[in-house]
Formats: C-alpha cells, structure tokens, sequence
C-alpha cells in the first residue's frame, strides 16, 4: 500500500501511464513543439475521468499562455513591419517633395533611408526575441506537465 497508494491512485497512473507510453511513441520533432508537449500533457491528463477539472484548468493555462505568446510574436513583427512600411513612405514621399523643395526632400529621404537602416538592424534581433518566447512557451508548458502528470503518471490528489 505504502508503495502503490490506494487502487484508485493506482488505475489513474496506470491509465496516465499508458497514455504517456502511447506519447512516446510520437515523433520527436512533435515532442519538441510546444504544441505537441501540450498535446501530449493534455491527453494524459484526460486519461482520467476524475481529474477532468484538472484537465480544464490545465487546458485554459495552456490556452493563455499560447494566445499570449502569439499576440506578443504578433504586435513585435507588425511593430517592425509598420516601421519598414513607414520608412519606404517617407523615401518615396522625400522624392515627390524633393520638386518643390529640396532640403525637406533631402530631409524626408535621408530619415526614410535612417529608418530602413534600423529595420534591417532590428530584424535579426526581433526574429530572436520571438524565438526565445517560443523557447519560454516550451519551458513553461513542459514545467506545467510535469507538476500535473509528472515522470509516474498523474500525480496523487487525494
């Protein structure tokens, strides 16, 4: 008794167990994506019936956390891209005002030309900050599986 715990906490990590055996056999490179850990968490934790209102909460966190991820992945890339877009304006705008006056075109085509050089400055660091809040995701989704399924099966709650 003291090894296994009640029959119930037995079946639950049996049952969360075969779950986690058939996430094994998941290819690896779904395993490494967020989606797929998350995937595989929740499916062990519906494996039973009892800990459905775990599974909810753990469903809606992961939820949260993925929606978040995106929005911030999101407003990073369109902050970047509404600055290229601006930059290309403020050229094309500088050579339609360099006709009627030449400094403000000069004026309007040199900060345009400014802007696209920091564009191409804050791109690769942009594409890296979206990289490690994918990373981030990872790490938090994976720390959620294993405090609600954990390395034995479904973790007792009683």
């Amino acid at each position: 008794m003291s090894e296994f715990g009640t029959p119930k906490n037995l079946a639950r990590r049996l049952v969360a167990d075969y779950y986690m055996d058939e996430a094994r056999d998941v290819p690896e490179e779904n395993q490494k994506s967020p989606l797929g850990l998350a995937k595989i968490i929740i499916l062990a934790l519906l494996a039973s019936p009892i800990l459905i209102p775990v599974a909810i909460t753990v469903i809606a966190l992961i939820f949260a956390i993925v929606v978040t991820f995106a929005a911030l992945a999101f407003s990073l890339v369109v902050t970047l891209g509404a600055f290229g877009f601006a930059a290309v304006i403020c050229v094309i705008g500088g050579i339609l005002v360099l006709t009627q006056s030449v400094l403000g075109g000069l004026f309007y085509i040199a900060a345009g030309i400014a802007v696209i050089g920091g564009f191409i400055l804050l791109w690769p660091l942009v594409m890296s900050m979206v990289k490690g809040l994918k990373h981030w995701v990872f790490v938090m989704i994976r720390w959620i599986g294993k405090k609600t399924v954990g390395r034995k099966g479904v973790q007792d709650d009683a």
